[in-house]
């Protein structure tokens, strides 16, 4: 038996950024995308697994970040 294809998820820039989780539901073949920045995601696995994800991209913004001694100016 063939597994489903995955659908594409496409997303425009019409409306600015946007923070977008998407889970995929393989026994429907649905994509479930939520705007997180402007609606909860409800479902208590997802949302442990939007928080990761949101921490994870955080560290890495962190991370990515110049370093400088306190107290010092830009």
């Amino acid at each position: 038996m063939t597994q489903p294809a995955v659908p594409e998820i496409v997303i425009t820039p019409d409306r600015g950024p946007q923070l977008i989780y998407a889970s995929y539901d393989p026994r429907e073949n649905l994509a479930h995308l939520v705007p997180i920045d402007r609606v909860v995601v409800e479902d208590p696995r997802e949302r442990a697994l939007c928080r990761a994800l949101l921490l994870h991209a955080l560290a890495l913004l962190d991370a990515s970040e110049p370093t400088q001694p306190n107290g010092s100016a830009r």
